[in-house]
């Protein structure tokens, strides 16, 4: 179509499917068939075509800019809405109608990007609330409630006000700070902007929900990262020249030595955010640029304490709840560090948890607390192991005992041997899978025959990113990709899999949150017997399949199934049981 044509049709306010049609992004037969579902349906023609894939969301956003005459919104990347903007229209009307306030023209006009430029409620309502005349702009739903997440939730100026902070960097400000002295570094840790920067991060770092703070120093500038569903994002780091009064504001607060930079620290420190407390243990580390930091955030609320939020299975979860409630025994949960051993163990405690019971725990340290539960921490500069806790708790007169982790030979032996004198006991061990915690006792001291004769139960736990809901999307796997899949389960070619994308509530990563696959490893009678003759560990692993037992790998194709997580995903972090 050429520009007289197109002239033609802006004079004439030709309809949507003429446009589309004139410039060749319809044919006539399918602009017919949408007509006829429109006839029935009462839906808005552009609606219509993109859903029945007949023409894409960017050309029917072009053919209303050109029959109403007025322009496209392009998102450009240093696109922001100010805050005098955001509060010219509510959030509720903004998603409801979905379109958002650009800018005043003037003192009496207000441009708004629309989505149904035609919406004349939408208009209406606008107007009423404003006050202003409008002038329309036509961009695409995926385009508006991008901005409208990025922009109008509660914590969008946390972002904003640590680049603000960044732009008071003053030239020459870095000079001579690696030598600062105590003095000068006191003064800096209390000055507005480092203790701004402080406060606006451990929000963000609560807001997102990270499990770390990695502040970083090096030779041109500092890095921080948060670590958010187990991957690091880079954030806007600070200017080089607070850097060093960030490191002790923290140090301050975690009462720690802010004199000593030559040798590792450790700390710890509570704040509140919107009326939650929230706990922070740090680790600082002398590097070649100055000390690291890594801030574990602890919240409370954030804790997963119902078990059927963690990842089981219904069957697995009905089995563990069984085995937990045995009188006595031991049950294991293996893993790596951050595979989600601990929120397990808590959601036990928490499901077991009664007035008729006395639950003691000994852990390093204790990471949340549980009401209803005794937690002890263990303090090695004193002596006070979890071998020499142990032997103390063992004369409260518990019910059930949760020993943090299981490291050594003493700590394996009393919490053995308590479970033979009835009690229930809890902990973790570093293995690879559910079988080689056998091993793993065995290595670090402990006979077959208390291995075999007070094991309950081993699970085998990591983690796997969940594929966001607003912008997860069906694709199919390439033949390589299926094979693993296939065989294992036979049925997969005909299950729907699912790809991330990317949008503005999973900051653009395509996944919000965690969800646990488990190797639920009962020991049964045969098993036993396997242990108690020293039998090899892959012998028993067989025989563990042989009665049921399902692999990581096995478990996370579930999750697969049910559209929660990736292939890539579960390979992973599993990627042994594909041998």
């Amino acid at each position: 179509m050429n520009a007289s044509q197109l002239g033609k049709m802006l004079i004439t306010s030709a309809p949507l499917g003429k446009i589309l049609l004139a410039a060749g992004k319809l044919t006539q037969e399918q602009l017919g068939r949408a007509l006829e579902i429109q006839h029935t349906t009462k839906h808005l023609l552009g609606e219509i075509l993109i859903a029945q894939n007949m023409a894409k969301t960017e050309d029917i956003v072009w053919a209303l800019a050109l029959q109403l005459n007025i322009p496209v919104f392009k998102m450009e990347e240093d696109f922001r809405l100010e805050p005098e903007e955001i509060g010219l229209i509510p959030v509720a009307i903004a998603r409801r109608y979905c379109l958002f306030p650009m800018k005043k023209n003037g003192e009496s006009a207000l441009t708004l990007v629309m989505s149904d430029p035609l919406n004349s409620e939408a208009l209406a309502t606008v107007r009423s609330l404003t006050q202003l005349d409008i002038h329309r702009t036509v961009g695409t739903k995926e385009q508006i409630q991008t901005v409208i997440d990025k922009f109008y939730r509660q914590d969008a100026h946390i972002e904003r006000s640590l680049e603000d902070i960044v732009k008071l960097e003053a030239p020459g400000a870095e000079a001579g700070l690696a030598e600062a002295n105590e003095e000068q570094l006191l003064v800096q840790a209390n000055d507005a902007p480092v203790v701004r920067f402080v406060n606006l991060l451990l929000m963000q770092a609560v807001r997102d929900h990270a499990s770390d703070i990695h502040l970083e120093p090096g030779e041109k500038g500092a890095n921080i990262r948060l670590r958010i569903d187990g991957i690091l994002h880079e954030i806007t780091p600070p200017p080089k020249h607070l850097y060093h009064g960030i490191v002790t504001r923290i140090k301050i607060l975690s009462v720690m030595d802010i004199a000593e930079r030559r040798l590792p620290l450790d700390g710890r420190f509570k704040f509140k955010v919107d009326q939650h407390e929230v706990d922070v243990r740090v680790s600082s580390l002398p590097e070649v640029y100055g000390e690291k930091l890594v801030l574990r955030i602890l919240d409370k609320q954030a804790l997963i304490v119902d078990m059927r939020d963690i990842g089981f299975d219904e069957d697995m979860l009905q089995n563990f709840q069984r085995i937990l409630r045995l009188p006595h025994g031991i049950v294991l949960l293996t893993g790596p560090t951050g595979s989600g051993k601990t929120t397990t163990l808590y959601s036990a405690l928490n499901y077991l948890k009664s007035p008729e019971k006395n639950i003691q725990t000994v852990e390093d340290p204790v990471e949340y607390l549980v009401p209803g539960v005794n937690q002890m921490p263990i303090k090695p500069k004193i002596g006070l192991d979890f071998a020499s806790a142990l032997r103390a708790i063992l004369r409260q007169d518990p019910n059930i005992i949760m020993i943090g982790e299981i490291r050594d030979a003493d700590t394996a032996d009393i919490a053995m041997r308590a479970s033979l004198t009835g009690h229930l006991v809890l902990s973790t061990l570093h293995t690879n899978d559910a079988t080689s915690a056998f091993s793993r006792l065995k290595d670090i001291g402990v006979q077959p025959y208390l291995i075999a004769a007070t094991i309950k139960l081993v699970i085998a736990q990591r983690l796997v990113r969940v594929l966001c809901r607003e912008c997860k999307q069906p694709y199919p796997l390439e033949p390589e990709q299926l094979l693993p899949v296939t065989r294992e389960r036979a049925d997969a070619g005909t299950w729907t899999f699912y790809r991330s994308v990317g949008c503005a509530r999973c900051r653009r990563t395509g996944f919000r949150g965690r969800k646990g696959i488990f190797e639920f490893l009962e020991v049964t009678e045969p098993l036993r017997k396997m242990i108690f003759d020293g039998t090899d560990v892959s012998t028993i692993r067989q025989k563990a399949r042989d009665e049921g037992m399902q692999t990581l790998f096995a478990n996370g194709l579930n999750k697969i199934k049910l559209g929660l997580t990736t292939v890539a995903e579960v390979i992973k972090v599993s990627e042994l049981d594909q041998v």
